[in-house]
């Protein structure tokens, strides 16, 4: 594999001042945006990881896994109220797993236990639990407990239980777009690209948009990783999963929308075809420019 794009300061001069960085203010939900001149996409937000994607990230054994498996599930336990597995501390490492290991000897569908409704992980099946139908009840294995985790964003030439259908977050660099089309009226969309700038580094990493979340500020661990000018690892340990995240809103995120990607989501095309996208857009001096016209200080 080739060694990750990662751009430094000192390397990088263009066509900024041609761009230029002319913008509205927006909003997408309650989360602050600039909507340049030339259509992408401004934003200042934090850096949380996501490792959905990562055929590493959920196993039944927790400590194999890179996230404990509440964090994929909500739990429709027969004759009580469905929950979040992740909704306490005391839930997920309780309750969820008790609920879990019986729902799961009953063979996952026994809609007099309960059903398991997956979404960091791929599940199939429903079950018909008080008096409702839940769907993606099975979970799809992979070999040694692990469990397939999707991403919105997908290669169609694998099934829907490969994990190679899914966009790898370990050596890919990926963001996170708000759900509810918050973006989309802008050209934001899964498959687009954009790039993520840490000035406290003075690095910028362009990525591919790979999934759905709350709001802008999730990316994945090789993104964060490359951010903080670390390289990644494709057998990240547990113990440096949230190596590069960045808890205060200081990362500027530029998402540049038009055309998406086509597979495959290999590291290599993703990193050929969002560097080239970042250089037509103006690079790095125009990111520099940008986040200190619309935000001050860079």
């Amino acid at each position: 594999m080739r060694h990750a794009f990662v751009i430094a300061i000192a390397l990088i001069a263009g066509g900024a001042a041609a761009q230029g960085c002319p913008g509205t203010a927006k909003m997408a939900g309650n989360q602050p945006i600039r909507l340049l001149a030339d259509g992408s996409v401004l934003a200042k937000a934090k850096l949380n990881i996501n490792i959905d994607g990562s055929g590493r990230a959920y196993n039944f054994d927790n400590s194999r896994g890179l996230i404990h498996l509440c964090n994929g599930a909500r739990v429709h336990p027969a004759g009580r109220p469905s929950y979040e597995g992740s909704e306490s501390n005391a839930t997920c490492t309780g309750k969820f797993m008790t609920d879990l290991a019986r729902i799961r000897a009953a063979g996952w569908s026994d809609g007099s236990v309960g059903g398991v409704e997956w979404f960091g992980v791929v599940g199939t099946g429903s079950a018909r639990v008080n008096g409702r139908t839940v769907t993606g009840v099975k979970p799809a294995e992979l070999p040694d407990g692990f469990l397939v985790s999707p991403t919105t964003l997908a290669d169609p030439a694998f099934a829907v239980t490969d994990q190679r259908r899914y966009v790898e977050p370990l050596t890919i660099a990926t963001a996170v777009i708000p759900t509810r089309n918050r973006l989309t009226p802008f050209g934001v969309r899964t498959g687009t690209l954009g790039v993520a700038f840490r000035a406290d580094k003075g690095i910028a990493v362009p990525f591919i948009v790979s999934d759905l979340g709350p709001r802008i500020g999730e990316g994945s661990p090789a993104l964060a990783r490359r951010l903080a000018g670390i390289a990644p690892d494709p057998a990240l340990p547990r113990s440096e999963r949230f190596v590069g995240a960045v808890s205060s809103d200081s990362v500027t995120w530029v998402f540049f929308g038009g055309d998406r990607l086509p597979p495959p989501y290999t590291a290599e095309t993703v990193e050929t075809a969002a560097k080239a996208a970042f250089e037509r857009w103006g690079g790095l001096d125009r990111l520099r420019s940008c986040a200190r016209v619309h935000f001050g200080k860079v």
